[in-house]
């Protein structure tokens, strides 16, 4: 048999196998079980104490919290020996977007009696896959707000304030982008300072204290939004922690059209914790209210405490030998942590096959195999790869020039390396006071780059030049920085990293397509450009060629008279 057989018959079995596991995990369930259906699950216990008034008209609100987004809230209960749940009013106003449920002192109960109150809930924070009715609600509470009151003036949130417009001026100048304006009140609202109280500062004292506490500085953040023509509203929630007890917050939330949803969305914005936007928001925060009301309200401000504890993912009772199989094949059982590192392990053979194919089908070089698939991996977050190369291609090109230099002192291997992974440092560090005196953020973009693989670029860079000129050093690099492009727009989708996490067995369909590549022996691309006067001239028919006519023969004479005759 011979090799380029026996190379398609392997790489066909491994897509076989690959294929087989695929469609029976998709058909037993196995996708259900390879991983929690969420980031982390919690049971939350809200304790509520106070005393009714005598009037009979006093009561107790309890806010539940919305059963949408990436948040799903399920096995509700809620107990009290001294009020009972108003029926008819508590079924009208689960369809109302705060979720309230009221609560009334119990027939015969003493007036002089006080009251203690328990709701608790289960919930799943950073679900993965939303059910049908997640999806819904979401559509109803994250609309287009018109009407809604998130640009309206209130009480604590004075938006009409010729204060709060006066700074609102001041911070946006002629800035007519809202998502700059956002960002502006937000950077303002952070550096203010942190100052604790009892949650009902409103934002005018907070502007005028020039402090104030999470829900003080959540309600100028909005006040300032709301005076430009924003939509912004106050979020009430709790903290989860695995490590500390849970803790009521608030955070702010403004409307902004993007080009990534040009209907508009909701971007979230924590001047406490200071996380802003939707790609880094933390998956331990609950939604309660979609305002600054308290989560259990009535007269006499109830005390409110809150208990939680993590949920661990124990299968059911009744699960089936294929789902317990599955689960314990998963990655989902692993910490979060890990959880990551195996999603960017799976990621690499996805940028080696990628890679293999540019440099053997269309013959792009590159620095190696792993220089652009690390960089391609390293900047899958697509904002960060016009900065991110940037600065990747000039520290390469400056390590080169001081390559140069070093080599004028014809030092040893290590010694050189470790004079050049200095001066790469010290490069580094010259760029971040620049862009920081420029006003220009480039920390994120900087933490990026492995040390390592700069100071190796540089060495291959300096290879390159020795060995076939400067001419194609540079083409290399410009090929590793194309082909890291490709890999980082390739990889960057959230569906690639579910895809692969999900189910694993496509590697045997890489090193199929991988074994196939092998194998390639026929033109690349750039090939088929570099020889084209080559090729047409060799597919050019050649000229007819015409055979010369054989000349006559010549005349022979007749023998003479009796020459011959016998």
């Amino acid at each position: 048999m011979s090799r380029t057989r026996l190379t398609v018959l392997t790489a066909l079995g491994l897509l076989l196998v690959a294929v087989a596991i695929g469609v029976a995990r998709w058909q037993t369930g196995g996708t259900r079980a390879t991983a929690p259906p969420g980031q982390s699950s919690w049971e939350v216990t809200l304790t509520a104490t106070g005393q009714l008034p005598d009037d009979k008209h006093g009561g107790l609100v309890v806010s539940t919290p919305p059963d949408f987004r990436h948040q799903h809230i399920f096995d509700e209960t809620m107990k009290s020996n001294e009020l009972v749940h108003r029926e008819g009013r508590g079924v009208a106003a689960r369809g109302h977007p705060t979720q309230d449920v009221p609560w009334k002192r119990r027939p015969g109960g003493a007036a002089d009696k006080g009251y203690k109150l328990t709701y608790t809930f289960r919930c799943v924070l950073g679900i993965r896959r939303p059910f049908t009715g997640m999806k819904q609600r979401t559509l109803e509470l994250d609309a287009t707000p018109d009407a809604d009151g998130t640009r309206q003036s209130t009480a604590r949130i004075e938006s009409d304030s010729r204060q709060v417009a006066d700074l609102a001026r001041e911070l946006t100048g002629d800035t007519t982008a809202v998502a700059d304006q956002i960002r502006a009140f937000y950077d303002h609202v952070v550096a203010m300072g942190f100052e604790g109280s009892d949650g009902t500062a409103t934002a005018l004292d907070c502007l005028k204290a020039g402090a104030g506490d999470a829900a003080a500085r959540s309600r100028l953040l909005v006040a300032l939004c709301r005076n430009r023509g924003i939509p912004a509203r106050v979020i009430t929630g709790i903290v989860l922690n695995p490590d500390s007890p849970p803790a009521f917050h608030h955070w702010a939330e403004a409307w902004v059209r993007a080009a990534d949803s040009p209907g508009g969305r909701w971007v979230p914005a924590d001047v406490t914790y200071e996380h802003f936007g939707t790609h880094d928001w933390p998956e331990n925060y609950l939604v309660v209210r979609l305002d600054d009301e308290p989560i259990i309200r009535g007269p006499g401000r109830p005390t409110v405490g809150v208990m939680a504890r993590p949920l661990s993912d124990t299968p059911p009772a009744d699960e089936s030998r294929i789902l317990a199989f599955w689960r314990v094949v998963s990655f989902g059982g692993l910490p979060p942590s890990e959880q990551q590192l195996i999603r960017f392990l799976l990621l690499l053979p996805v940028a080696g096959v990628i890679i293999s194919f540019l440099r053997v089908v269309v013959g792009v070089p590159t620095y190696g195999i792993f220089s652009p698939a690390l960089l391609g991996l390293i900047f899958r977050n697509t904002k960060a790869l016009p900065w991110g190369l940037g600065i990747f291609v000039a520290t390469v090109l400056v390590g080169w020039l001081l390559r140069r230099v070093l080599d004028r002192f014809n030092l040893l291997l290590i010694p050189r390396t470790a004079i050049l992974l200095t001066m790469i440092v010290a490069f580094l560090m010259t760029v971040l006071i620049v862009a920081s005196r420029a006003g220009m953020g480039v920390t994120h973009y900087l933490a990026l780059f492995p040390l390592v693989i700069l100071t190796h670029m540089v060495e291959r860079f300096w290879t390159v030049e020795a060995e076939d000129g400067t001419r194609a050093s540079f083409r290399t690099l410009l090929g590793t920085v194309v082909v890291a492009t490709i890999v980082a727009l390739a990889v960057s989708p959230d569906a690639v990293g579910w895809w692969l996490f999900t189910f694993p067995e496509t590697l045997a369909a890489i090193v199929a397509v991988c074994l196939l590549l092998g194998r390639y022996t026929g033109y690349r691309v750039t090939e088929l450009y570099r020889f084209q006067d080559i090729i047409e001239f060799q597919n050019e028919a050649p000229p007819a060629v015409t055979s010369p006519e054989p000349p006559p023969s010549p005349a022979v004479a007749p023998p003479a008279s009796g020459e011959g005759q016998p």
